[in-house]
């Protein structure tokens, strides 16, 4: 894998990017981002690098909202070349604060896919909640066992308590959301910590007021869900409450529009088959994952995207085309066309 990063990033020094782009350029792509911070921070987006990239692509190519984009693949809407969307999951304020900013600054659009309920200040998100538990010194008097991870006696230093932070989210992405949360709440008594009923600084959501600001400024308001859950992990009945209350909820507070759907986590094991028909009888126009592979955006509920941040080989490998070309070549496909076709329940 290092030899071939490599190459491809030689490769892109001489040419490769541009060939890339010409040889993509009526194959749009989706970037997802998360966190916004002002200065370089592991795994999250910074003010300089994001300006940088947001200004590359308003040179090279045309940025729209994934509604854009949907209308132009499958509406019949005319789809420039070369186009490409910038997403950013979840909510979080820092997007408001750091990168909408430059977005209104260099005129480019964005879609920003919301958990409702974050927004809402009904909840804060659970990966944060594990992060915020881990971020404080403890002392643990007696060994826990989570499933397969296990917290053992003693005092923890900061890389200790992010390599069992990091256990315990992989463990949670992949249980039921009443078990993920009960053991949650197990872990801070544990821990002899009391979870912040809101959001502590740092984990903070937009709020609907800075939303409403940011729909009136280009950025297309989209559905995350109400409590991100795992959708690969819940009933039909919840799934459906989920994505068709997230659509309620942002109507409510912005009004009608064309909005589309992000998958929380959106990874292959987050997905059910009969999703897809509840996303579109929900009422929104298309629906995107959280990985590329060889299908690109060529299912209208299982749009593929490329990941977004500092790295910028990994940003000129997925926003040139070369990612995408490289699944081609190797037809990758992680999930079938039939899994994003819409099913409905027939009640």
């Amino acid at each position: 894998m290092p030899l071939k990063s490599d190459f491809v990033r030689i490769a892109g020094d001489f040419g490769a990017y541009r060939l890339a782009r010409r040889l993509c350029r009526y194959q749009p792509r989706i970037l997802m981002f998360h966190r916004f911070s002002d200065r370089p921070r592991k795994g999250w987006a910074s003010a300089d690098v994001f300006r940088t990239q947001v200004r590359h692509l308003k040179r090279y190519y045309t940025p729209l909202t994934m509604v854009e984009l949907v209308q132009g693949l499958f509406e019949g809407r005319s789809l420039p070349a070369n186009a490409i969307v910038i997403t950013v999951d979840d909510g979080y304020r820092d997007f408001y604060e750091i990168a909408y900013p430059i977005l209104k600054e260099e005129s480019v659009p964005a879609t920003f896919f919301i958990t409702t309920g974050f927004v809402n200040g009904d909840l804060w998100l659970w990966p944060d909640q594990v992060s915020w538990l881990f971020g404080q010194d403890f002392e643990l008097r007696d060994e826990i066992l989570l499933g397969d991870v296990c917290l053992r006696r003693g005092a923890y230093d900061e890389g200790g308590r992010d390599r069992v932070a990091q256990s315990l989210v992989a463990r949670f992405l992949v249980i039921p959301d009443e078990q993920k949360q009960a053991e949650i709440s197990r872990l801070a008594e544990a821990l002899g910590k009391n979870l912040p009923e809101d959001a502590p600084v740092g984990y903070q959501a937009a709020t609907w007021s800075q939303v409403a600001e940011m729909a009136a400024n280009g950025v297309e308001i989209g559905g995350h869900t109400v409590t991100h859950p795992s959708l690969g992990t819940v009933d039909y009945d919840r799934a459906a409450w989920e994505i068709s209350r997230s659509m309620a909820d942002i109507k409510r507070h912005l009004g009608e529009a064309p909005r589309t759907f992000c998958y929380p986590n959106g990874m292959p094991s987050d997905h059910q088959d009969f999703l897809p028909g509840l996303v579109s009888r929900a009422g929104f126009s298309g629906a995107c994952v959280a990985f590329p592979d060889a299908l690109g955006t060529s299912l209208r509920y299982g749009l593929r995207r490329h990941v977004g941040g500092d790295n910028m080989f990994q940003f000129h490998k997925g926003v040139s085309g070369m990612e995408y070309l490289g699944h081609r070549l190797k037809r990758s496909v992680r999930l079938s066309p039939e899994a994003f076709s819409p099913k409905f329940k027939i009640t």
